[in-house]
């Protein structure tokens, strides 16, 4: 009997590594077949990115001059002296006419979204709307931020430059040296603009003119009163080195008071944050939760047709108002306003400009929807084990 079975054994395990080997080659041949599929999708996408850029590319050349016509000329000097003033080497027709480019790129993209969605057509036409005005301020809010910023380490590091010039004057370099040895890349943007004035004067321009020129590269106001006292200085040939202390220390002084206040109004900026990414969002989700479990009791009892059975009670019975799906939709723009316009608020409040606040509009805007879900998923969970209908 066992001499019978063995025959049978080796044909069952031949058949089963067949199986297996034949399994395995369909396994690698269809993963093959995914993998070309992936490839040419991937390739597909580039081709089209690469057709929008050329696009995007010819036509840029050819609004940069239909721009340079269209654009008023006070409205492009505008824009030519914040560009400045940010630090970026473009010119206004080149930002005017990628702004239009991808102002239309942008609404077609919105559009097809919408139209795969099956949105209705208000819709449609809000984001298209609403994706257009986005492009359109997006270059003008960078560009705020970037001045500010720029702006801010330019004047972090004026009181260090000044020091250091007065040093290298007092130990007998001219103004021309001192000025030159100050333009150390620890100091960044300031001592590129030290570097350019340099270079201005190897031209032969005046150094106290090419110092004044660079007071229209920085929107700042301690440098051009700090370049007038030092312009006066070398014009009345007074003792340059102690003026140049004595607006060290009077940056310095005006920079300790500014973060005193900072410290007095962190409690103020402390209880506007916690406002906006805790206390919100979790009330706003208690509520929601509650509109859910009212909304379903009314439906269990049928309230319409109990109100129909009593109709001359002096307590009236009649559905909940408010839907959860109104609720739902109201709380997130509330989230969305309070957290764009707390941010804003937060940068009023610790430095006095509101731009300082635009780069924290997304962690205001984003952790607060992130909380709300949670803390709706955490209550649904939560009151579907105590409460059932």
């Amino acid at each position: 009997m066992e001499r019978r079975r063995n025959p049978l054994g080796a044909a069952v395990g031949n058949v089963t590594e067949r199986i297996a080997v034949i399994i395995s080659d369909f396994a690698m041949y269809l993963f093959k077949i995914i993998l070309f599929a992936v490839n040419r999708i991937i390739l597909f996408f580039i081709q089209i990115l690469r057709i929008v850029s050329g696009t995007v590319s010819i036509a840029m050349i050819h609004l940069k001059k239909v721009m340079a016509n269209l654009i008023p000329k006070r409205s492009a000097t505008g824009l030519n002296q914040q560009l400045i003033y940010a630090g970026v080497e473009m010119t206004a027709e080149e930002v005017v006419s990628i702004t239009l480019v991808y102002s239309v790129v942008v609404a077609v993209v919105a559009y097809l979204v919408s139209i795969i969605l099956e949105a209705p057509l208000v819709i449609s036409l809000i984001a298209v709307f609403a994706a257009i005005c986005s492009v359109w301020a997006l270059p003008f809010v960078l560009l705020s931020i970037l001045t500010t910023n720029r702006t801010n380490a330019v004047e972090d590091t004026l009181p260090d430059v000044l020091a250091m010039v007065a040093q290298n004057m007092k130990a007998g370099m001219t103004s021309y040296n001192a000025l030159w040895s100050a333009a150390r890349p620890e100091f960044g943007p300031l001592a590129v603009e030290i570097q350019d004035v340099a270079k201005a004067t190897l031209t032969g321009i005046p150094l106290t003119d090419a110092m004044i020129a660079m007071t229209n590269h920085v929107k700042s106001v301690k440098l051009p009163r700090s370049i007038r006292l030092i312009v006066q200085g070398m014009k009345s040939g007074g003792d340059l080195p102690a003026v140049l202390q004595a607006i060290t220390m009077d940056m310095r002084r005006e920079s300790g008071l500014k973060k005193q206040m900072a410290a007095e109004t962190n409690g103020h900026a402390i209880f506007i944050l916690f406002a906006i990414m805790i206390g919100s969002p979790l009330l706003f989700a208690v509520s929601y939760q509650f509109i859910m479990i009212f909304s379903g009791m009314m439906a269990k009892l049928n309230v319409v047709d109990l109100a129909k059975k009593a109709p001359q009670s002096m307590i009236q019975i009649s559905p909940l108002a408010v839907t959860p799906e109104f609720f739902q939709f109201y709380a997130l723009g509330i989230l969305l306003l309070s957290g764009f316009f707390g941010a804003i608020m937060i940068g009023i409040i610790r430095t006095g400009d509101p731009v300082s606040g635009v780069s924290s509009i997304p962690a205001f805007v984003v952790i607060p929807l992130i909380i709300f879900y949670v803390m709706k998923t955490v209550l649904a969970m939560f009151f579907s084990n105590i409460i059932t209908f």
